[in-house]
């Protein structure tokens, strides 16, 4: 394995043929520890022996191209879990889709901007670097399962994405004139994203809560349902929002091991008062959609205008003794407020991420008559039919709409 000292951030494969890009990515990362490859033979030895955090691959290459090295990434059990970013000079819809369907998990051209790189490198390697803890369990299980265990661990992950299922809410949840509801489809059988209705305030406001572990797969799912046990739980001996998300950072960081976070968008919604608190929590940034102007004798001035919630701090689980900011929105008639896992807005078909929650402001638009449920569900089935070949993530979006 590569060594890497204090200073370094971790270890980048960079897998081209062109000694120049190769060179000039090296540029790019002076914080990791670059590691080279001319093809895509070399690649996989080179991953072999690095084990690195993320790998950046050419699509033409002698030997080996691309597509056919990230095949054989994930055909293996000790590999299949490393991030790969496709940097090419191929740009075609074709290109993309084949680097998808062979497992990639993102696809730049080589002229995009440093900024774009390096921002989902580090979103790249924060998602997955968890799963490094669990390679060489799976590596063995891989040796050592035979075909009836593999059935019992099958239904196992069966039994978890039932309970899962059961434990989270079906329906909506209404209170005054708000309205939530959500929608969410696994990546797999069981999930790692998942949705609450929490009461506050002995009832008289209107809690909910969406998330995203880190990780994927069985132990995403386990972690999954911890978090969302001890949030109820603290809910219920908390009564400031900030003060209950600030405890369950802490016992995140205390109680699970590193490199495991979750990131979460919770918001207490007054229906007397239309007042919105929230905390997000490293969360993709929630969307304020407000209704259209009234036209002219519609008997009213109506409101126009969107905002994104964004973070009001890190993932939870990520630094121990950070205390989370509370900031607070006012509701009008009309308005929804859409928020999506990052499985929903990756699957947009931009690189461009004001186009995505342009994506998600014109989908709730045209689906504001529909109830909070189906608005989130059209997201989720948006968000599926727009992913471009084999995107594997959790999909899950939540909706809050405040009626007159």
């Amino acid at each position: 394995m590569a060594s890497t000292n204090a200073s370094t951030r971790g270890v980048i494969l960079i897998v081209d043929d062109d000694p120049v890009i190769r060179t000039l990515l090296r540029r790019y990362l002076p914080d990791w520890t670059v590691v080279e490859a001319p093809d895509g033979e070399t690649g996989l030895a080179k991953a072999q022996e690095t084990r690195p955090d993320l790998i950046i691959a050419d699509w033409s290459m002698p030997r080996l191209t691309g597509p056919a090295m990230v095949k054989r990434l994930r055909a293996d059990p000790s590999l299949s879990h490393l991030p790969v970013v496709m940097l090419t000079e191929h740009t075609d819809v074709e290109y993309r889709a084949e680097s998808y369907q062979s497992g990639a998990d993102h696809f730049l051209p080589k002229g995009c901007a440093p900024e774009e790189l390096l921002a989902i490198i580090d979103r790249a390697v924060q998602r997955t670097r968890p799963l490094q803890f669990a390679a060489p369990l799976m590596q063995a299980l891989h040796d050592l399962i035979d075909p009836h265990d593999g059935a019992e661990i099958g239904d196992a992950v069966r039994l978890l994405g039932d309970f899962q299922r059961r434990m989270l809410p079906a329906g909506e949840f209404r209170l005054g004139n708000l309205t939530v509801g959500a929608s969410l489809v696994p990546s797999v059988i069981a999930s790692g994203d998942f949705y609450d209705y929490v009461a506050w305030d002995d009832g008289r406001e209107l809690g909910f809560v969406i998330g995203d572990v880190s990780g994927h797969g069985l132990a995403a799912a386990y972690f999954m349902v911890m978090v969302r046990t001890a949030l109820r739980v603290l809910c219920r001996q908390h009564c400031r929002l900030n003060d209950a998300v600030t405890a369950l950072n802490d016992i995140l960081f205390t109680e699970t091991p590193p490199g495991w976070f979750v990131t979460l968008f919770h918001g207490v919604a007054n229906p007397r008062t239309s007042e919105l608190r929230y905390v997000n929590a490293g969360h993709c940034p929630a969307v304020l959609c407000r209704p259209s102007p009234v036209g002219r004798g519609g008997g009213g001035e109506g409101r126009t205008g969107e905002g994104l919630l964004a973070p009001t701090g890190p993932a939870l689980g990520l630094f121990g003794g950070h205390a989370y900011e509370e900031r607070t929105v006012t509701l009008g008639e009309g308005d929804h407020l859409a928020v999506a896992t990052d499985g929903v807005i990756d699957a947009v078909r931009t690189n461009n991420l004001d186009e995505r929650y342009d994506w998600v402001r014109r989908l709730v638009s045209q689906n504001a008559a529909r109830t909070p449920s189906q608005i989130a569900e059209a997201l989720v089935r948006g968000a599926a039919a727009d992913a471009v070949g084999d995107h594997r993530d959790d999909l899950a979006a939540l909706v809050l709409h405040r009626t007159a």
